[in-house]
């Protein structure tokens, strides 16, 4: 992607969510991450306050507390006297968040296929029957939030608070990870077949092969969308 796209897309993603109700901190926040997440803005990349403020016609307080909560995030790095830079290692950074999202996702699959009830069994199949509809319409943006969905409601059966709030903590880099991964077709249909499987899994209640099975789909898919 040439320069020009790449601001041409980060503006609209400033511009969808500003049609929500959120802090302008919020909305430069993740728009900003998801544009680093997603290679829109690249690894060693100045990042301008004053050009951002005249690009987006806000003041540059907002834009200030965001790289100071992306810098917590690893995402950036601010030089003293030089300015704001993406930082170099964000793949590997993004790399490790997901790497312990493998592993905590995975318990979740555990717990779920140890606790899942024949009601929840139901909206998973109904979850799953929704995400294929929108894989044959490669629709990505609806395809990218029941993909959430699907994990969420995986989420609510295991039922587990600790669990849940560790995901919940890396949340931002998931769906952003995720938007990326759901613009390759391959990756679109892998997920969705490793997602039957891992329903299926749940279904005959096997635990361990539901967590084997959610491990290897989140490190799978990490592996292949850095790559590219």
């Amino acid at each position: 992607m040439n320069k020009e796209s790449a601001e041409q897309s980060f503006e609209k993603l400033i511009s969808t969510r500003t049609r929500n109700v959120k802090s302008l901190r919020e909305v430069v926040v993740e728009s900003l991450r998801e544009a680093i997440v997603r290679g829109q803005i690249k690894s060693g990349e100045h990042l301008k306050e004053r050009d951002l403020s005249e690009k987006l016609g806000i003041s540059t307080t907002p834009i200030k507390e965001a790289f100071r909560i992306l810098g917590n995030e690893g995402l950036v790095v601010t030089i003293p006297r030089k300015g704001t830079y993406v930082s170099e290692y964000v793949d590997t950074n993004i790399e490790e968040v997901l790497q312990l999202r493998a592993v905590v996702e995975g318990l979740c699959a555990k717990f779920a296929a140890a606790k899942v009830n024949d009601r929840q069994v139901d909206k998973l199949k109904a979850q799953l029957a929704l995400m294929e509809e929108l894989f044959e319409k490669r629709d990505i943006d609806a395809l990218v939030e029941e993909n959430t969905r699907f994990h969420s409601l995986i989420r609510e059966i295991a039922n587990n608070p600790m669990v849940t709030n560790l995901l919940n903590n890396i949340s931002s880099f998931e769906t952003a990870f995720r938007k990326r991964a759901l613009t390759e077709k391959d990756e679109m249909k892998d997920g969705y077949l490793e997602h039957k499987a891992i329903l299926q899994a749940i279904i005959e209640r096997n635990p361990e092969r539901a967590e084997e099975l959610m491990k290897r789909h989140i490190n799978r898919t990490l592996t292949n969308v850095l790559k590219k």
